[in-house]
């Protein structure tokens, strides 16, 4: 297998943390990128979405968006299961992904915007929105999580993803979330001291 992938980027951290948990390193090949953004990046050569994370299966079909990667993976290794395979346990651990991936899907267009474009060219009445939107989904995460406590599956992996990425790109989110979901912050911080796995990918340049 070939997995197309960012150091920065959260969707592509959650598949890394499923190969690594499934123990499936030694039959991938790693293939970073630096810029999704760069239109000559290898990856925007054979992947038409030019999205990352992405996965090319030994057959040569290849796998897109980071959700059915990760259950690919998940499917393919034999450690236990991080996505339920059926009932109420599945659904509810898709709703708390879900949840997270909605916020990362709000946050990624500004973060972009904010790194590509100059200020004043800024979509600032649909940042606040954004924002607005996010602040209700976090207090709403908190909800989510308690139930699951420091359990390890797709849905506390996306959202330990989510909540270090947020940070690592605090000059460009614009909302302090450890001033304000403190308690966010220090789940995540624990997840990553109990899972060698989570402390391993962080967000890095």
């Amino acid at each position: 297998m070939k997995l197309w992938y960012s150091t920065t980027s959260p969707f592509a951290r959650k598949v890394l943390v499923t190969l690594k948990h499934q123990q499936l390193e030694d039959k991938t090949e790693l293939l970073r990128i630096t810029s999704s953004f760069d239109p000559n990046s290898p990856h925007n050569q054979v992947n038409p979405l030019g999205r990352i994370p992405a996965l090319q299966r030994n057959c040569g079909n290849r796998l897109f968006g980071s959700l059915l990667i990760c259950e690919y993976l998940d499917q393919k290794g034999d450690r236990p299961k991080l996505i339920p395979e059926s009932g109420k346990p599945r659904w509810a651990v898709l709703a708390l992904h879900n949840l997270v991936d909605g916020i990362m899907e709000n946050t990624m267009p500004m973060v972009a915007e904010k790194m590509l474009r100059p200020e004043n060219e800024w979509w600032t009445k649909r940042h606040h929105q954004l924002t607005e939107r996010n602040i209700r989904s976090f207090t709403q995460l908190e909800q989510a999580l308690a139930p699951f406590g420091y359990e390890l599956n797709i849905g506390t992996i996306t959202a330990v993803c989510l909540l270090d990425w947020w940070n690592f790109r605090a000059d460009k989110t614009g909302y302090d979330l450890t001033a304000h979901f403190p308690k966010l912050v220090a789940w995540a911080e624990e997840m990553n001291n109990r899972y060698p796995i989570l402390a391993a990918t962080q967000p890095r340049v």
